[in-house]
Formats: structure tokens, sequence, C-alpha cells
């Protein structure tokens, strides 16, 4: 999809560069500003200063986005308290807490999954 939408881009600036950008004032096409220089100098200089203020962003504060927690050592035998289950798993992780077994935890999350493939096959009248 992104090598779509980019072709897309690219034969819309071919098109502008072909025929002109008309003026969203003016009622007729009489008069057409040409796409080289105005907007190809314009672009360019906004382009550039994204550039610049990413180049700045990467090279010279790399950790100013981050959060702060990338900084404490890990420790494999505790699981941090702010690493919970998505909203979409709460479900199946509380079947698996109120099963006390193993085995029986992942039957009954199975056979959630399993009614939840039965149900339009139920609701057909």
């Amino acid at each position: 999809m992104p090598f779509l939408i980019t072709a897309i881009i690219l034969l819309h600036l071919v098109l502008l560069h072909k025929t002109g950008s008309t003026e969203p004032t003016q009622s007729t096409n009489t008069h057409k500003s040409p796409f080289h220089p105005y907007f190809t100098y314009k672009d360019g200089y906004s382009l550039a200063i994204y550039l610049l203020l990413f180049i700045v962003l990467v090279f010279f504060y790399p950790n100013l986005l981050g959060h702060s927690d990338n900084f404490i050592k890990a420790n494999p035998l505790v699981t941090p308290a702010h690493i919970v289950p998505e909203w979409y798993f709460t479900p199946f992780y509380a079947i698996l807490l109120a099963c006390p077994n193993k085995l029986g935890g992942v039957i009954s999350m199975g056979a959630a999954l399993l009614i939840l493939f039965l149900l339009p096959f139920y609701a057909i009248t």
C-alpha cells in the first residue's frame, strides 16, 4: 500500500508539473502558475527545514522522546508492574487466572474461542 500511495503522489506531481496549477480564487483557467520554480522551491525549503530538525533530534538528542524505564537495568526474574495484558487479552487472562490447573485454563480458553467461532452458525434461522 505505501508503494501505491507513493506512485499516486509521483503521478500527481508529474501531472501538476505538466499542466500547471490554477489559483483557487480564479474561476477560469486563464492564469496558471508554473510548477517550477514556485512550488519546487517552496516544497524544497519545507523539506530542508524538516530534515534539519530531524537530524538535530536524531544525532544530538536521541533520548529526548524515550521513556525513563529504558534506563532501568533489566531483571529477568521480575516482570515490571506496568506490564499488563492488552484489553483484548483481558477475558482470556481472566479465564487463565480463574482456573487453578494450567491445562484446565488452556482448555477453557480454547472453548471460549470455539464458542466465538461457532456463533455465526448458531444465528442462522
